[in-house]
């Protein structure tokens, strides 16, 4: 043979590797200990935006709820108040009895049928409704129930103890107690609020408690503007969203009921020291 070809068939040594870890490892480089920290590090977790996302999504169903069904429902009840001023389809109007008591006309059970111009119909009850010919721009209704249609599988229910409407003014005062409610998206309550029918909006400076699917809204004073299409609460916010938990929603339901009690308890008793007083 030739030097070349025994050069050529001479076995090659493989080249040693310094370990990946341990001793003898270079400095700088991670042992297997490091290595497993940064990719613990580095590796995929589970996402933190899945949840706040779904949070995001009850929120914005929550003004969606107050926006569109609670306003449309204020300027349905200044039209229904304002009978004179409508400009709907025909209209059902039914009585069932009107007397005449000194200067003032009680009309009971009053009912007004109508329909609004996109073809959904509304409907407004009350126990009695009273006019006082001295004041005939003034009206007084006790039990106040108005219902409207909505896109929606629900109607939209408001009800109030006592109402008293302006038809100089063209406002309105709800007392004794005022709800809104589709029964089964949202119920909101507070003891008063005051409607301006020419701006389209209403407000309380009353404790409100907004209950939706999935969460509470509980304020001190709140306003809804139909025209901007904005809800404002103030004054002592909280809001709660019960989350999938069906343990923890029950838990914050039954706390937000206790907080309700207290507060309707509170109300009674300053009642009672103003009426002693």
């Amino acid at each position: 043979m030739t030097e070349g070809s025994a050069a050529d068939t001479t076995p090659v040594k493989p080249t040693a590797r310094r370990p990946a870890g341990g001793e003898g490892a270079p400095a700088g480089t991670p042992s297997g200990g490091g290595r497993d920290r940064l990719a613990a590090l580095t590796g995929r977790r589970e996402s933190a935006f899945p949840e706040a996302l779904r949070h995001t999504a009850r929120v914005t169903q929550l003004r969606r709820w107050i926006i569109w069904g609670v306003g449309g429902t204020v300027a349905l009840v200044g039209l229904g108040l304002a009978a004179s001023s409508l400009r709907f389809l025909p209209i059902d109007l039914n009585l069932s009895r009107i007397a005449l008591k000194g200067t003032r006309i009680v009309i009971e059970t009053p009912k007004l049928v109508g329909y609004r111009k996109d073809g959904k119909p509304y409907e407004i009850r009350a126990k009695v409704g009273v006019q006082d010919i001295s004041t005939p721009d003034v009206f007084d209704l006790d039990g106040l129930d108005v219902r409207v249609e909505t896109e929606g599988a629900n109607p939209i229910v408001l009800t109030a103890a006592k109402a008293n409407y302006s038809t100089k003014n063209d406002k309105a005062t709800l007392s004794g107690g005022v709800s809104v409610s589709d029964g089964k998206n949202f119920d909101m309550r507070m003891a008063a609020a005051a409607m301006d029918f020419k701006s389209s909006v209403m407000t309380s400076d009353q404790k409100v408690v907004l209950k939706i699917e999935g969460g509470e809204v509980v304020a001190d004073t709140v306003e809804f503007s139909q025209k901007e299409r904005r809800a404002t609460f103030a004054g002592n916010v909280h809001s709660i969203l019960y989350g999938e938990d069906e343990a923890a929603q029950a838990s914050v339901k039954a706390s937000g009921e206790t907080r309700e009690r207290e507060t309707q308890n509170n109300g009674a008793a300053q009642d009672g020291l103003r009426a002693a007083q």
